[in-house]
């Protein structure tokens, strides 16, 4: 060996020599690994202008905490009311539905964003003395102040600090009653929580027998974050508060009741052509009572309904159905408008309204529509004008419920729907699920909240699926990935910028898309990941934000016809089998996983077990299994069945990971209700991987039921009989639409790199030639990479000049994980 070494030694430096002065000769050129067609000749499309929006809804602190730029948190005291006929579980702090769904509530004599001012200071939410009939409570304040000069009186916390800017003016407006005759002086002012020193002049109000509403203007004399409004006395007194009220008078809209500026300009960014309001399952609550009706959103906000959400916490509808309208109107955005339905939240055991006491929710609908749309000197108008607003809103869009489906919203959709369209003919009215075509909607709400490989693999969901060109327009009405972070990542905007591309080149089925939830307020326990993080004074943009601002803000008027030559790699998804009961009405036995019986090696998680190789259900749980090995991938999922009684379905899983609602992830089919149905669960977004079969299932019969999956197939049988088989869409490498700018005769090329690798490009084009340099806008980097509050500038966009070979192909190389905007201006 060592001879051999001191022969080739000699040579060596001889051959790197020729090289020296180009050492990377050494390494061959990688070749072009995808090529992208655009072809200028072939039939376009126009694009949709209208496209992109935004969801806004009172979730993660989204309006009161955020855009809404009131300081006060629980400023008329009125969270910690329960709402009518939910009790309050005090072991749990969980409220009781009627219908007995549970969610999180606060200790009813708790008063969060308050406390005293010192300890010789008691303070209670009172219930009889009120300044009006929609303000439940109000706040009694004892202070028992010290004779030495100590004061007594109460602390207004704000959303966790109230900021204030030095020479800027705060309108304070609030409501004081005294319990004595003889006026006692309350002082007012703006302080450092930390440094305990004054930050704005003192105002002082008598506090008389009767309530009264007073009025004062603060100027900050210190930049601080954290700031508190304080209410005192010098001498024992005794009186109530209501309605305290902060708001900033420099607001984005110039406003009184107005918006916070700089979230606001963010917005504006992004160029929305509509904002859908006010959600969501916000809209559709969870009980009577607990949902937005726009009569009780306008006019005084003294006078404004407040309930306690379904996001758990309360809203005081500061932001109601005039602030969203005018709103809409300053972003020269247009207004959709979502009503409730008559059906609270299906996913929170569900309040149906009696289909025969209808007439007063579609009443309202049409009463919604007069306020925004009739002249000043209508009824409606009228009030309209009166709150400032004689020019009528001009409403186009109303959709009924949010996330509402099956017979009983059916039912109730066509009540409104027939009743918008006598009063409202030209109003496009959207339902929130596929309605037959009897009952048609104009548009129907379909929401993706999903993953990664969901949103890649469904970039072309609308080309390959015809049935959309024959069905109702497709409104997306929320979007977004799912993330357990705060905000999404690079990975989370690469997913849904591939599914952009397929809304952006078929303008023709798509019709609106709006990315949600929009913001979340990091000082607050969050519900579900958001586009915008903030806190009182900084934000975050995520990936997702500059994603739709450069998608938003660069559409083009055609859409080419473009066609991508790329890998397409296979999804590769683990997981155990697992079965689940919808009731409890089955009998399961001989369970097998690679014809190998399914014993003790069952993980459970639901209410079954094993009585002599049978699976038997808990009556008094609900029932789901999961069996084998979280890393399985292929493999094959056996049992036999029969259905005792009802007509409930059941369902077999194969790679499930073993999560629920936004984590879940599995392969599904359910027989039981007269069809089976094979689909992929994606988060919240369960996707038919093929057409539905019918499939007649007889109770107390055995059927015999298997699954197998091996790489990206999937076979369903029945006794025998294959009912389904179907290949999991692949992920594309690349994926790309082009549209022409006539205006600045320009090509605007969107590519997504999909890979955590180069993809070195040919760019073809027919029928049109461009200059060799262009403009580049492009979000590249790890794709766990994310913007956060501490690190606000991780993923930003990069633009830049690029230049191609002159006489060569036209080729780019688009780096790993990356969104990129190519502006090719034409030759």
């Amino acid at each position: 060996m060592d001879r051999l070494k001191l022969y080739f030694l000699p040579i060596w430096p001889f051959v790197c020599g020729l090289f020296f002065f180009h050492l990377t000769g050494c390494r061959p050129e990688m070749p072009i690994t995808s090529v992208i067609t655009i072809d200028a000749e072939s039939v376009t499309l126009s694009t949709n202008k209208e496209l992109y929006g935004l969801s806004f809804e009172e979730i993660n602190h989204a309006i009161d905490g955020g855009i809404y730029a009131e300081l006060i948190q629980n400023r008329s005291f009125e969270d910690g009311v329960p709402p009518l006929n939910c009790p309050f579980d005090a072991s749990r702090n969980l409220l009781i539905t009627p219908n007995g769904w549970t969610l999180p509530f606060i200790k009813p004599d708790s008063i969060p964003g308050w406390h005293c001012l010192s300890p010789n200071t008691n303070i209670y939410p009172d219930s009889k003395e009120l300044i009006n009939d929609a303000n439940k409570r109000s706040l009694l304040v004892s202070a028992n102040a010290s004779a030495e000069g100590g004061r007594g009186g109460v602390v207004a916390e704000g959303y966790k600090g109230i900021p204030l800017r030095k020479g800027e003016k705060y309108n304070l407006s609030l409501f004081i009653k005294g319990a004595t005759i003889t006026p006692k002086t309350v002082h007012v002012t703006l302080e450092d929580s930390v440094k305990a020193s004054v930050l704005s002049d003192i105002a002082s109000f008598p506090a008389s027998y009767e309530w009264k509403q007073f009025y004062h203007t603060f100027t900050a004399n210190r930049d601080v974050d954290n700031a508190v409004l304080t209410i005192s006395v010098d001498t024992s007194a005794i009186f109530w508060l209501d309605m305290v009220s902060l708001l900033p008078e420099k607001t984005w809209n110039g406003r009184p009741n107005g918006l916070r500026a700089d979230l606001m300009e963010k917005v504006k960014a992004l160029n929305p052509a509509f904002i859908r309001f006010p959600g969501g399952s916000f809209v559709e609550g969870y009980t009577a009572g607990t949902y937005p009706v726009w009569k009780e959103t306008i006019g005084n906000v003294a006078g404004r309904k407040h309930f306690w959400g379904v996001w758990s916490y309360g809203t005081t509808n500061g932001i109601g159905f005039h602030e969203y309208l005018q709103m809409c109107e300053d972003l020269e955005a247009e207004p959709v408008y979502v009503v409730n339905s008559g059906v609270t939240s299906q996913s929170r055991r569900p309040r149906y309204e009696d289909i025969t006491a209808m007439d007063k929710l579609v009443k309202d609908a049409l009463d919604a529509i007069a306020y925004a749309n009739e002249p000043a000197d209508s009824t409606y108008g009228a009030m309209r004008a009166k709150n400032g607003h004689p020019k009528p809103f001009g409403l186009k869009y109303i959709e009924i419920g949010s996330e509402n489906y099956g017979q009983e919203y059916a039912k109730r959709f066509a009540l409104f729907r027939d009743a918008i369209k006598k009063a409202y003919p030209n109003i496009t009215v959207i339902s929130s699920s596929f309605i037959s075509r009897k009952n048609r909607a104009d548009w129907v709400d379909s929401h993706f909240y999903s993953t990664e490989n969901f949103f890649i693999s469904n970039n072309d969901r609308y080309e390959t699926d015809k049935n959309y060109r024959r069905s109702q327009g497709v409104f997306i009405g929320e979007f977004g990935s799912v993330s357990e972070k705060e905000t999404s990542t690079l990975q989370n905007a690469i997913g849904e910028a591939c599914f952009l591309i397929g809304a952006e080149s078929n303008p023709d089925i798509v019709k609106r898309l709006a990315y949600a939830p929009v913001f979340i307020n990091t000082n607050f326990e969050r519900n579900r990941s958001a586009m915008i993080a903030f806190n009182n004074t900084q934000i975050a943009l995520s990936p997702s934000y500059y994603l739709l601002q450069i998608f938003a803000n660069n559409q083009g008027d055609e859409v080419l016809k473009t066609e991508v030559d790329t890998y397409k790699r296979p999804q590769i998804t683990f997981g155990r089998a697992a079965i689940e009961l919808f009731d409890n009405s089955y009998d399961i036995k001989d369970v097998k996983i690679n014809n190998t019986s399914i014993t003790d090696a069952v993980v459970q998680t639901g209410g079954w077990k094993m009585d002599d190789g049978t699976f038997v259900p808990d009556a008094n749980r609900w029932n789901y299994v999961l069996m084998g090995d979280s890393t399985m991938h292929d493999y094959e999922l056996s049992a036999t069945i029969q259905r005792t009684k009802g007509s409930g379905q059941i369902q077999f899983r194969l790679r499930d990971n073993g999560m629920v609602d936004e984590k879940s992830n599995y392969i599904g089919m359910t027989i039981g209700a007269g069809v089976s149905e094979l689909y992929q669960q994606a988060a919240t977004v369960r996707d038919s991987l093929v057409a539905l079969k019918p499939f007649a299932f007889e109770n107390n019969r055995w059927y015999t039921v298997k699954l197998s999956c091996k790489n990206e197939q999937v076979k369903c049988y029945v006794d025998d009989v294959l009912l389904h088989e179907v290949n999991l869409r692949p992920l594309p490498s690349l994926v790309s639409v082009a549209t022409l700018d006539k205006k600045t005769n320009t090509i605007l090329l969107k590519v997504v790199n999909t890979t955590r690798h180069e993809e070195k490009t040919e760019l073809k084009l027919n029928g049109i030639s461009v200059k060799n340099n262009a403009e580049l806008i492009q979000l590249a980097g790890s794709p766990e990479t994310m913007n956060t509050i501490s690190v606000p500038d991780a993923i930003t966009p990069v633009k830049k000049r690029v230049s191609f070979s002159i006489g060569g192909p036209m080729v780019y190389k688009f780096p790993p994980n990356s969104i990129t905007l190519l502006k090719l201006e034409v030759d």
